[in-house]
């Protein structure tokens, strides 16, 4: 009680909190595999991109390895129906399933290149369903076709629906009277090459009607009896292509309607075939490319999902194990590429790959290569092609095993794969310097990551963990070592290679299984529950589910290494039975896997070799793991003990049975017990209830405020179990109060101060455990260190194990020195034993040296990895359970310090890790950075938290996972750098930073040529109050200076529109030009005369017409601080406004435009004449928005000065012809605004 209140009023430094910021910040990074529930896939081919939308609501554009671009929708809950990019301007348009259209942008933001959202559009209606959507090939429009059977033009200039619509009816009065029916909805939308003006409309009932949009009119009708699935065009634009629901596909002459030039092939008939949903058609030099997906046979490939490639005689039906969604080939890259002679017959048309979008993967085909072989994905790759079932990270990995993995892994996939480069190689990735030289991590020799993922088919597959991008580099397959339940060996070749070249010749069609994923495991005991590497020694120590621990060491030539390697070697099998010691013991659980005698994967040159297999008797689910490769000890727990075995000697060491003596039915097999009645049962949740409410906080008191609190306050009347330790426990948590998810401390890692009354925990009380449970015994962790654990003065190697009722039991082990390692065995005994009061599940056992620093990992002292522990002050051992986290002197086991967790805030602990924060310091400095270790855990409400060591005071607390997320959360694994990985979905893991310094994110842009986007476009305004509002926009080009003028006049504005006036403009939408190569002369009033000034900078003139009876003006000009459009197409910078008001004078209103402007911000000078009253008036400024306000009825005047009309009933603008002009005329008249193309004056007269 002392030391608490000493300690109740200390509150982190000034200083502290600066250290903190520096070293501590969550963050979400990138997402590593493939994306969930895809459903929609697009391709640039100019810029080289590919995008893929999925379910929910997510867009990933991709480029070349370590280019990806990310975009959310507002709605995640609909689907991404369709992607269409707009070719060579970094932008893109996608469809959902609400039938909304989205804007997107690759835009460069706060020095980040990030997917951004510009604008939407939608249709509403039932009949408005978008079912098609395609490009117009000037990229002006994009057509819409609906389930009504209409076809929408969106203009993606102004992102606005166009006024022409192609009306079904109309399009039907055309079409034969046999066939005049509904069609049904457009099923798809192709514009003929080399002739925009003509657009082939397919419907869903197999009617297609080529469309001239110049005419209007239907040029030609093609009829069929089958229902439409696609159309493609040929190249030359005199024959296309249709798919349809009977799995057949037709060729089709453009003038010939009346049938198809051949009869329609059902390539797999001439029984009733599945759908071709996508028929594409790549003509080349000598044989034409057919790709088709579908078409299967309904009787006995109805399950199958397939994509056909024909050309020539060559024809091979790609099989995948999930639905495909979307394909697209890739052609010849450009000639001045790099890839322009590689393979193929030099003809550019040619495709050079097929990519396929699959429900569950990404796979590439090389269409160049003479088998038409897979490429290696660099991303996107399939991480549950086999059910993960545990995720192990490895850091400070040796360059000579990364070397060994990496060549293991392109020996076993040579025959598999195609050598060639990836395809898709857009984008751009800037060059930096490496973060590790920048915030200090260069002390492991800049060795790199492993990321390892257990499956449920039992292998093990190998990531490179450094960058963006995860990669596969090698994959060890236990399941060859064993046979499946029915005694038939594991099949030799991979599901990449399927089937043989011989089978293929026999079969029809001519499968070929292609992609990784495989959700179906042949035997369940397979799966793959714990693993354990040692980077330094190459030593891999895999559990599984049937009890059986494999010990494999990395191999590659046998010279260099001295090891001698056998051409046969040999698995030894070695069984332990835990409890022999229990004669009534019976198991009833599965039986354990028989060895096979010779197995493929120990027979490579190189890779990971299996040398012994320990099998458990029994043979449950192995829980715990833990591998010291300098001793040449593995150590395994279940749910009925633990064993410790030799695996270099190939001989058992010890076995220790956890299993109550009274319970002998088996653990493990029984997780449901029965022993409680319901009697019973409802007892005791009735005493719950009471003494829930007796315990009740006052009314004025908020239950939740407790989650929110310092767990530091003085221990409870009621908490008299702490006895030793509890003041120790609280001066080491008052001084860093737990922040909620939620608060602003959370993210920022500084505590918030927090008043005497809030200091003091409300303590929850914790349901006692009972002493009988039935996986009580089960042991949930395993822990080799050298420590002081017999006496204070020397160090003993010891084994350290904490099973799920709180018990830990410490093994003294004793291991022979250098050359009588061989000739004398290890032996073990049980040393001590430990029982935490509150009987929690021991989940992590950690021994610290003097300065508080994990023990080193083994052998990373004799590699010089990691530098001798300390060993001047006494060690301790931190052992945490799912409550609490509490610290112990050793060799005396005395407690010095804990912290509630359950107790204090309701939550328990999921997982535990350590890792080094670093602080940043410049490149160039030699002095090591400042640096500490930290406690890192995870809680079963899906929260982060960082504890300093030794004294468990909280220095960040983030909401991370949905506590829903059970298995994002069970998934967890922490790295030694304060990352951690978690699985974000089934197929995708979701990478996280609590370090300030260590963050793994995307750096990479996409580079636009010049003008690749139309440029936005800035605006005058010019609006009387009463009857007249005229409005002028001006867009300028930087380069040769041209000013393009858009004028319209509109008629008196609304209500609304006064009061805006009167208070702060709003922003107005820009108006976007597509640049042109040459810029015409400004056209004004349909005239192009336009006189140029002697000066050096350009004098436009803008001749508005002559304004009379004018007697007030309010100007309000917007002056902008850059004078061109920023890069990638982002508007103007945020804009400054002066507004003046004063009597209209020929000065006044020069000074008025002329003094409200800084030097510094006039880049170039403009000259504009405003006739007013026959009076010119010259400005040499920018303006970008300028209103004029009149309280008179003003007259327009043509330049002639005959007098045009007077505004009092602008309603006479019907019929204006449309003349190619710059300007528009706009007539406002009560909210309703009428736009129509800005006539020559001549014919205003006529109308007048």
């Amino acid at each position: 009680m002392l030391k608490f209140i000493r300690g109740k009023g200390q509150q982190p430094s000034a200083e502290r909190q600066k250290v903190q910021r520096e070293l501590f910040s969550f963050k979400k990074t990138i997402q590593h595999g493939f994306p969930n529930k895809p459903s929609s896939l697009a391709w640039d081919p100019t810029l080289r991109l590919m995008a893929i939308g999925t379910s929910s609501g997510v867009i990933k554009v991709l480029g070349k390895p370590g280019v990806e671009f990310y975009g959310q929708h507002q709605n995640n809950e609909s689907a991404v129906t369709n992607i269409v990019f707009l070719p060579n301007q970094g932008r893109l348009v996608s469809l959902c399933a609400d039938n909304s259209i989205h804007l997107w942008e690759i835009n460069e933001i706060n020095g980040t290149t990030t997917l951004e959202e510009k604008k939407i559009q939608s249709l509403e209606g039932k009949l408005k369903k978008i079912s098609a959507c395609h490009l117009e090939s000037s990229a002006e429009h994009l057509l819409l076709g609906t389930e009504g059977g209409n076809i929408y033009l969106l203009n993606l200039e102004t992102f606005e629906m166009s006024d022409t619509i192609i009306y079904q009816d109309v399009v039907m009065q055309n079409v034969p009277e046999d066939y005049k029916k509904n069609p049904g909805a457009v099923e798809a939308i192709a514009e003929q090459p080399g002739n925009p003006d003509r657009i082939l409309i397919g419907y869903n009932k197999g009617l297609m009607v080529l469309w001239n949009r110049k005419t209007p009119g239907a040029d030609q009708t093609y009829i069929s009896s089958q229902q439409l699935e696609s159309v493609c065009w040929h190249s030359s634009g005199k024959k296309f292509s249709s798919s349809h629901n009977d799995g057949s596909y037709a060729f089709w002459d453009v003038d010939v309607g009346d049938k198809p030039s051949e009869e329609p092939t059902t390539l797999y008939g001439p029984f009733s075939c599945k759908s071709v949903t996508k028929f594409l058609w790549k003509p080349t030099a000598k044989d034409d490319y057919m790709l088709f997906s579908g078409g299967m046979p309904r009787s006995s490939f109805s399950d199958r999902h397939t994509i056909s490639v024909l050309h020539g005689k060559k024809h091979v039906v790609f099989d995948f194990t999930s639905k495909v969604i979307d394909f697209f080939t890739i052609d010849a890259a450009p000639k001045d590429s790099e890839e322009s002679n590689e393979g193929g017959d030099g003809n550019p048309d040619a495709p050079e790959a097929l990519i396929v979008l699959a429900e569950e993967e990404l796979v590439a085909i090389d269409l160049r290569s003479e088998d038409w072989l897979q490429i290696p994905l660099p991303y996107l790759a399939p991480l549950h092609g086999s059910a993960i079932t545990c995720v192990h990270h490895v850091s400070n990995v040796p360059d000579a095993l990364w070397v060994k993995i990496d060549a293991a892994g392109r020996e076993k996939t040579q025959s598999t794969y195609s050598d060639r480069a990836w395809p898709i190689d857009g984008g751009h990735i800037q060059e930096e310097a490496k973060e590790a030289s920048e915030n200090g991590t260069t002390d492991v020799n800049g060795d790199k990551e492993l990321l390892l993922t257990g499956h449920e088919d039992g292998s093990i597959r190998f990531w490179d963990s450094n960058g963006i991008s995860l990669k596969l580099l090698y994959k060890f397959s236990s399941s060859e070592l064993f046979t499946s339940e029915e005694g038939i060996e594991a099949l030799d070749s991979p599901i990449a290679n399927g089937t043989t070249q011989e089978d293929e010749e026999e079969s029809w069609p001519p499968f070929r299984k292609v992609g990784t994923f495989d959700p179906y495991s042949d035997d369940p005991r397979l799966a793959i529950k714990k693993i354990s590497l040692c980077p330094q020694s190459g030593t891999l120590a895999i559990a599984g589910t049937a009890g059986h621990i494999i010990i494999a060491k990395v191999v590659s030539e046998p010279q260099g290494d001295g090891d001698i390697i056998p051409a046969e070697p040999e698995v030894k099998l070695i069984t332990m039975n835990i409890v022999s010691d229990r004669d009534g013991f019976l198991w009833k659980g599965h039986d354990p896997l028989s060895l096979r005698k010779t197995a493929s994967e120990n027979c490579l040159p190189v890779g990971f070799r299996a040398s012994a297999v320990l099998q458990l008797h029994p043979p449950a689910a192995v829980t715990s793991l833990a591998l010291h490769s300098q001793w040449g000890v593995v150590a395994a727990g279940t749910a009925h003990g633990l064993a410790l075995f030799d695996y270099k000697k190939v001989k058992p060491i010890i076995t220790k049975c956890t299993l109550n003596p009274n319970d002998l039915s088996g653990a493990g097999d029984a997780p449901i017990s029965r022993r409680k009645s319901f009697k019973k049962s409802l007892r005791e949740s009735f005493r719950r209830l009471r003494k829930g409410r007796s315990q009740r906080s006052p009314a004025g008191e908020k239950r939740g405020s407790a989650t929110a609190t310092s767990p530091g306050g003085p221990s409870d009347r009621k908490r008299k179990d702490l006895a030793s330790g509890s003041g120790e426990m609280a001066a080491g948590d008052t001084a860093a109060p737990a922040a909620s998810p939620t608060s602003p401390a959370s993210t920022s890692g500084v505590p918030a101060p927090l008043s005497p009354a809030e200091a003091r925990p409300i303590e929850r009380q914790v349901e006692a455990r009972p002493l009988e449970d039935s996986l009580g015994s089960m042991v949930r962790c395993l822990y080799f260190a050298r420590s002081f654990i017999v006496s204070a003065q020397t160090t003993t190697p010891t084994l350290w194990a904490g099973t799920n009722n709180g018990t830990v039991f410490v093994f003294t082990i004793t291991v022979p020195n250098g050359q009588k390692r061989m000739e004398e065995d290890v032996s073990c005994q049980l040393g001590k034993e430990i029982q935490l009061k509150h009987r929690a599940p021991v989940i992590s056992i950690t021994v610290v040296d003097g300065s508080a620093v994990p023990l080193p990992e083994p052998l990373e002292i004799e590699k010089g990895v990691a530098p001798q522990p300390d060993n001047s002050a006494p060690h301790k051992v931190l052992i945490c359970s799912e409550e609490q986290f509490k610290m112990f002197s050793l060799p005396g086991l005395k407690p010095l310090g804990k912290l509630k967790l359950t107790a204090h805030e309701g939550a328990r602990v999921r997982r535990v890790g350590h890792a080094r924060f670093y602080a940043p310091h410049p490149a160039q400095t030699t002095s090591t950075p400042y640096s500490e270790t930290c406690l890192l855990s995870l809680t079963n409400l899906g929260d982060l938290i960082i504890l300093s060591l030794p004294d468990l005071r909280r220095q960040l607390v983030s909401s991370c996972i949905r506590r829903e997320d059970i298995n994002g959360i069970s998934s967890l694994a922490f790295t030694r750098f304060a990352e951690a990985f978690y699985l974000h979905s089934s197929s995708e893991l979701q990478r996280v930073t609590l370090s300030a310094t260590k963050v793994t994110k995307t750096n990479c842009s996409l580079l636009l040529p010049e003008n690749a986007r139309p440029k936005r476009a800035s605006q005058i305004i010019i609006t009387p109050q009463d009857d007249i509002e005229v409005e002028v926009a001006v867009a300028v080009e930087e380069e040769k200076g041209e000013v393009l003028v858009e004028g319209v006049v509109a008629g008196e504005p609304s209500d609304e529109s006064k009061q805006q006036e009167s208070s702060a403009p709003s922003s107005e939408s820009t108006v976007v030009r597509e640049d042109e190569s040459v810029v015409p002369k400004p056209t004004v009033n349909g005239c192009a005369d336009v006189d140029e000034k002697k000066d050096s900078t350009l004098e436009s003139q803008i001749e508005l017409g002559m304004i009379k009876k004018i007697t007030k003006v309010t100007t309000t000009t917007h002056l902008s601080k850059d004078n061109g459009p920023k890069e990638n197409g982002g508007t103007l910078d945020d804009e400054e406004l002066l507004d003046m008001t004063g009597d209209i004078t020929v000065d006044s209103v020069k000074d008025h435009l002329i003094t409200s402007m800084n030097d510094d911000k006039i880049v170039e000078r403009k000259t504009e004449k405003f006739e007013i009253s026959s009076s010119k008036v010259e400005s040499s400024v920018i303006v970008k928005t300028t209103t004029i306000s009149s309280s008179e009825v003003a007259t327009v005047i043509n330049s002639s000065g005959e007098t045009v009309g007077q505004e009092e009933s602008p309603n006479r603008t019907e019929a204006l012809p449309s003349r190619s002009v710059l300007n528009e005329i706009s007539v406002v008249k009560r909210r309703l605004m009428v736009r129509a193309p800005l006539a020559i004056m001549e014919d205003l007269e006529e109308v007048v």
